[in-house]
């Protein structure tokens, strides 16, 4: 009996820590100001990348939390089992020890709680943020946009740019170059429209993907708008000099570096009208919205 006591004095901390922050964070989702956002946000770039890094570091934390709780209880355990069978003899100094931890964790919790409207703030400022941004760059960019990191059912488009002259799904690939030093050679990678000539090494992998997520838009705006719309696959390499050692036609999946991708996405003849635009924007835009908050 004496191992279950020092076993549930130890978990008061955790009994006043767990019901004060998940009910502080219940009471602040229930108040009665409303978003002031009315701009369906869009997700940014990267923002599926981050997503699943940010779950991956909640499982390592998770892991973490529950080795430190599995030895802690290991622990008492195996100090109660040693213990005097005959009775707890409480103390003065137990009762000092225990009100000196609880008085610990109560200012623990309480300066976790402070925390929590910042947090929210913060939250707020930058969806807000991200709303003047949205807003300013489409007021700037005309009838051009680019709309990042569209949900395609299990994988998403880095980034769709629509254009008067077409509608391109745009992925984006990370290679390191070689050691530097070795001259203009080690950053340029070939491109002859079936594989990519990087120095050392050759893929086409990433050729395929991207006709892939372009096909698949392509279908997706049939079905959303009745229409069919040619939908050009391209792969962004960041940092690379890309040489076509072939003609590259519309049929083949375009690569360049996306610093020097004007040519591609604004010197093209107009291929879509005003409403045809605004019909494509409308479609993608709704596959990029992020959820409203309640």
């Amino acid at each position: 009996m004496t191992a279950v006591w020092i076993f549930l004095l130890s978990l008061l901390p955790l009994l006043i820590m767990v019901p004060a922050v998940f009910g502080y964070r219940w009471w602040m989702d229930r108040q009665p100001r409303r978003d002031p956002l009315t701009t369906d946000l869009r997700r940014l770039p990267g923002n599926s990348l981050q997503e699943r890094r940010d779950t991956e570091r909640e499982k390592v934390m998770t892991l973490m939390i529950w080795a430190l709780a599995s030895g802690f209880i290991t622990g008492i355990t195996v100090i109660g089992r040693h213990l005097p069978q005959n009775g707890f003899n409480w103390q003065h100094t137990d009762t000092i020890y225990l009100l000196i931890g609880l008085g610990a964790s109560t200012i623990l919790t309480w300066r976790m709680v402070r925390y929590m409207p910042a947090l929210q703030r913060m939250k707020e400022g930058v969806r807000a943020e991200q709303a003047a941004a949205q807003e300013l760059g489409e007021a700037l960019a005309g009838r051009n946009r680019i709309i990042h990191d569209v949900q395609a059912g299990a994988f998403n488009i880095d980034h769709v740019v629509i254009t008067p002259g077409g509608i391109f799904a745009v992925e984006t690939k990370s290679r390191l170059k070689p050691p530097a030093g070795k001259g203009a050679e080690a950053v340029k990678v070939r491109y002859d429209g079936k594989k990519l000539d990087f120095p050392g090494w050759s893929e086409t992998a990433p050729l395929e993907q991207a006709r892939r997520q372009a096909d698949w838009l392509a279908r997706h705006l049939k079905a959303a708008t009745g229409e069919s719309f040619p939908v050009l696959a391209v792969l962004a390499l960041p940092g690379w000099y890309v040489e076509n050692t072939a003609r590259i036609t519309d049929e083949m999946v375009r690569v360049l570096n996306p610093k020097n991708a004007s040519w591609l996405f604004i010197k093209r003849p107009v291929s879509l009208d005003d409403a045809a635009l605004q019909r494509a924007i409308f479609a993608v835009e709704k596959l990029a919205a992020e959820p409203v908050p309640d």
